[in-house]
């Protein structure tokens, strides 16, 4: 059975894993095309990438919510509730996604200049390229929502071919926008846009069926998924607030050519960091399935084949980007920042190992309907660590290494405590792994 589910898993995440890891490579790339060389389009482009990633996580918790509930409404054959969540999901994404544009469009530049400090040809570069991204958060959520519907049938291998449909065009957009015309990070962002633009609709046919069943119905669980997204909605703001946003605003004063090995540093953590980010999806999916079957022996063994994956993959990237650290930097900046890079990305990376521990507890309390412990917990020793980065700042004591220090800190506490709830409710249903 161990075996079985081990499988499973591996079947589910490994297509998954080679989309985003393609993604990864082709956003390399394309970052390569836009910034020419230039360590301030290197930090602004960087830094709205970050930025509009950790908002798509914030503003997606629906399409979160959506997979647990989803999962368990599956879990009890629960066809109607499922057709149910589905409309419901599509209704509250679209809304949440034409204000965000609006947001984008209206406050766009004075949010870039008030969060990051941005002035001058680096303040206009990095509102071009907001500003055109503002349908980014729309399309992602549609993409989150056919993506979940198709991963829930086990279909992972349909992502992995849009996904290869997609970045060819993307490709092909770059070279023509970019090289051709020499329309430079405009280009980049309008290629991605258009790229993204071509994967929903894909995704869309794929499930086509299902949303016209799931579109006859009344969409009557808003305000279950609205009530299921609050906490989770709490707990991304907490990390996309702090980690992303408040982090990369200290790490911005602390000069261009910080933020711009920072903005290394956190690409090739994107692509260390992809596998858990896969490995907790599939734990929300099967340990909310498990747990809408009451099968918790199942859920246990989910949680140790998720983290053993996750760690291995860690490792071993951790490992291959880290011999090829000043390869990968010379491709985008001057030498300063390549000498520099390979000891700040070592030290990133040390800082961030109990990351996988915590997202894979993260997403298996969330999974089990424990997502407001897993939110209270955060918001304390987020709030704790966010007031002694403040500190830090007003003393004059922030450094990259210090930033990086606390951040590890705050995931070895929130895993500790994680771990700690889930060993109290394996005691509870007296359930060995």
């Amino acid at each position: 059975m161990q075996e079985n589910l081990f499988k499973e898993i591996q079947r589910f995440a490994l297509p998954l894993m080679t989309n985003n890891f393609l993604q990864l490579i082709i956003n390399q790339l394309i970052l390569f095309l836009a910034v020419n060389r230039s360590i301030k389009n290197l930090a602004g482009i960087t830094t709205i990438q970050s930025l509009l990633y950790a908002l798509g996580g914030i503003l997606g918790v629906v399409a979160l919510a959506f997979n647990i509930e989803g999962g368990q409404a599956l879990g009890k054959s629960d066809e109607k509730g499922f057709l149910q969540l589905i409309k419901s999901s599509l209704i509250v994404n679209m809304l949440i996604g034409i204000i965000f544009a609006l947001i984008t469009l209206v406050f766009g530049r004075l949010f870039l200049s008030i969060t990051y400090a941005f002035d001058g040809k680096m303040l206009e570069t990095a509102t071009v390229y907001l500003l055109i991204q503002s349908p980014y958060i729309f399309l992602t959520l549609m993409m989150f929502l056919s993506a979940n519907l198709i991963k829930i049938q086990n279909k992972t291998n349909d992502i992995l071919v849009i996904s290869l449909v997609s970045t060819a065009l993307e490709i092909l957009l770059n070279l023509i926008l970019v090289r051709m015309i020499n329309m430079g990070i405009i280009g980049a962002s309008i290629a991605s846009i258009l790229a993204l633009l071509v994967m929903v609709f894909l995704q869309f046919w794929v499930v086509r069926h299902k949303l016209a069943q799931a579109w006859g119905e009344k969409a009557m669980k808003i305000k279950q998924l609205l009530r299921k997204s609050v906490p989770l909605g709490g707990q991304e703001i907490l990390e996309g607030v702090i980690f992303t946003i408040f982090f990369e605003a200290l790490i911005a004063r602390l000069g261009v050519t910080t933020l711009a090995i920072y903005g290394l540093c956190a690409q090739a953590l994107n692509i260390i960091k992809m596998p858990t980010y896969i490995y907790e999806n599939a734990v929300t999916i099967f340990g909310s399935k498990a747990y809408g079957e009451a099968d918790f022996s199942k859920i246990f063994r989910t949680i140790k084949i998720a983290i053993v994956s996750s760690a291995g993959f860690y490792f071993i990237f951790s490992g291959l980007i880290l011999l090829n650290a000043k390869r990968f930097a010379a491709l985008f900046s001057s030498s300063e920042i390549v000498a520099r890079f390979p000891i700040y990305l070592l030290i990133a990376l040390v800082c961030s190992i109990f990351f996988i521990s915590y997202e894979i507890f993260k997403g298996i309390l969330q999974a089990m309907n424990l997502e407001k412990f897993v939110l209270r917990n955060s918001f304390v020793i987020n709030l704790v660590m966010f007031l002694t980065m403040l500190a830090c700042k007003l003393a004059g004591v922030t450094s990259f290494i210090l930033l990086f220090t606390l951040y590890g800190f705050n995931l070895l506490v929130l895993s500790l405590i994680l771990i700690r709830k889930l060993i109290k409710e394996k005691i509870k249903y007296k359930l060995l792994y």
